[in-house]
């Protein structure tokens, strides 16, 4: 028995203390868990506000901005949050025009704001392998500076959630009743916008443009199936990230695989199971139900009386 742990703790414990890659799979296990913190928090109002376009529109939107910042020589992902930034302020204007309905608004910006990246880019011989970390991530390029950047703007995106936790909340449930309350429900929209440009912006470098969408909305979205709860909804999210990272780092080690696509694989088979096992919705609680249903309607036809109606249904 003693054997077995020892060779179960020497196969955990390699990926992070191998002679070549161990600094490197250290930083991007770092990074990934400063990222699942993040996206934990703010994945939650994504998932409960019903964002998750807005965050697709801005994955696509920020492509100018890096374009521009390959073009002139800066760093992409300067050019992605100034992108990001200038996109969230458009996006929450232009929401609010009724005419049009939000949805179109946004198609309509994000894949014009991605044309033109494309327009900009296709005049350019050569960018070939310059913007591959961008669209897909480089987890094992991960810097110690880049560790420091990723938690001082965390930092502030949850500091900044914290101070507003209870505004955006109301908003998040009851737009209506919010504005009737006197709230600058407008502003706080563009507010929450700017935090996901920022925390998709943070999540680049390891992740990649590619599939930060679902590494900040499957995580929340697997923890609203297991809770309505919207403070416990945060840290099961949070600990399915964690989750995911861990996992996914072992895969991308000893399946030679990439790291950050093993890492949404695992996220994934996650949110797979809560559809399966979930208290509320699950597969098998609705197979249970069914069952149920159907032994009553059995009882209730050979006692002549009234057949039930399944749950859910009046």
């Amino acid at each position: 028995m003693a054997d077995f742990f020892n060779n179960l703790w020497n196969w955990l414990a390699e990926p992070f203390n191998s002679l070549y890659a161990g600094s490197l799979i250290r930083n991007a296990f770092w990074e990934l868990l400063i990222i699942s913190v993040i996206g934990g928090v703010v994945g939650t109002y994504i998932v409960l506000r019903g964002l998750v376009f807005i965050v697709d529109a801005l994955t696509h939107a920020i492509f100018p901005g890096v374009v521009i910042a390959f073009l002139i020589g800066a760093n992409f992902f300067l050019g992605a949050f100034i992108s990001a930034l200038a996109v969230a302020l458009v996006i929450a204007l232009v929401a609010r025009n009724r005419r049009v309905s939000e949805d179109s608004s946004i198609g309509v910006i994000f894949t014009g704001a991605f044309a033109l990246g494309v327009v900009l880019l296709s005049s350019q011989r050569s960018y070939g392998r310059s913007l591959e970390g961008f669209l897909f991530g480089d987890i094992l390029g991960i810097t110690t500076l880049d560790l420091w950047v990723t938690g001082i703007v965390g930092l502030l995106i949850l500091g900044a959630i914290f101070l507003f936790r209870k505004e955006l909340l109301f908003s998040a449930f009851d737009a209506v009743m919010a504005r009737a309350a006197g709230l600058p429900v407008v502003r706080l929209d563009l507010f929450l916008y700017l935090l996901i440009a920022a925390t998709v912006v943070v999540s680049l470098p390891a992740v990649g443009n590619i599939l930060v969408l679902a590494f900040l909305v499957t995580p929340s979205a697997t923890a609203r199936l297991f809770t309505n709860r919207f403070y416990l909804m945060m840290p099961i999210a949070v600990v399915i990230g964690m989750l995911s990272s861990l996992v996914g780092i072992y895969l991308g080690y000893y399946a030679n695989v990439a790291g950050s696509a093993g890492v949404v694989v695992v996220a994934t088979g996650f949110f797979i199971i809560g559809l399966l096992v979930s208290p509320h919705s699950g597969l098998f609680v609705r197979v249970r139900q069914w069952r149920q249903w159907r032994n009553q309607l059995r009882r209730a036809s050979q006692n002549g009386l009234e057949k039930p109606q399944p749950e859910g249904r009046a």
